[in-house]
């Protein structure tokens, strides 16, 4: 092997010399490098299939879901005067981008990316607010199963009771759909999300609207047939609320221990805002 190691590195300085020492002879050889620059980001979202991020054909490490940088991986090692980084599609191979990075470069090296699932771009697009009206699409990820979900605002009537050892009594739950029969590993289309509006059957009661995830073939609840586990951030409208406003909202049923799962979601445009 030669003497110059032809390694690029995106990580924690220490460690990584550690486990890139190269062994020469029975000797190991740590990399020579040059320059440290500590302004490299990158940061986006990925879905619909898993990139890989190589480094002068070194391959790095996978984004899916949201991507970002954090601590000390927000340096570029240089062991020669420029590096080359590509993002491939694992299931193919593809090269979906390329950047060089020289080691001359003063200016912050910040990327950002959003892929999906086929083409990569610097940005997530989505419509401006119309109006007064929320609006909101959603993505449920593939790895969440093969069964559709619904989308649904559920008002819970409920008294507050604090002898018991759940002091909230919910005595009636009134839904509204907001979408439907929504299938895994595809957006919908936008949907304007319902004002809630609902009179309360009994006296004595408050009225709490909530955004859940149910099953669609079943009706039952998303997560573990819970309610509360599967409900999820989506902003409301109300009588009077100004102005509009646009969400997209990305799902995803994850196992954390048998029979037992959690729901992961990001708000893309919270992400990628303009």
């Amino acid at each position: 092997m030669n003497n110059k190691l032809k390694f690029i590195y995106l990580v924690a300085i220490l460690p990584v010399f550690l486990l890139s020492a190269c062994e020469k002879d029975g000797t190991y050889v740590m990399p020579t490098i040059k320059s440290i620059n500590n302004t490299f980001d990158i940061s986006g979202f990925v879905l619909g299939d898993t990139i890989e991020q190589y480094f002068d054909g070194k391959k790095m490490r996978e984004y899916y879901g949201r991507v970002r940088t954090t601590g000390a991986i927000n340096q570029l090692a240089f062991e020669k005067d420029e590096i080359n980084m590509e993002l491939k599609r694992k299931s193919t191979g593809q090269i979906v981008y390329q950047q060089k990075f020289n080691i001359n470069d003063q200016e912050s090296k910040a990327i950002k990316i959003y892929f999906d699932g086929s083409k990569l771009s610097n940005q997530y697009s989505y419509p401006s607010p119309q109006g007064n009206d929320y609006t909101v699409n959603f993505y449920l990820d593939p790895s969440s199963g093969k069964d559709p979900v619904d989308i649904m605002v559920d008002v819970l009537e409920y008294y507050y009771d604090d002898t018991k050892p759940d002091p909230i009594v919910v005595v009636n739950t009134t839904s509204f759909p907001i979408a439907q029969n929504v299938q895994p590993g595809t957006w919908t289309s936008y949907a304007k999300i319902p004002v809630p509006t609902v009179t309360p059957t009994q006296s004595g009661t408050e009225l709490y609207p909530i955004a859940v995830v149910r099953n669609a073939k079943t009706k039952e609840y998303y997560i573990n047939k819970n309610r509360d586990q599967s409900t999820i951030t989506v902003e409301l409208p109300y009588d009077g609320v100004s102005p509009g406003k646009v969400q997209s909202i990305f799902l995803a049923k994850k196992a954390v221990a048998p029979a037992t799962d959690f729901l992961e979601q990001y708000e893309l445009i919270q992400l990628f805002p303009r």
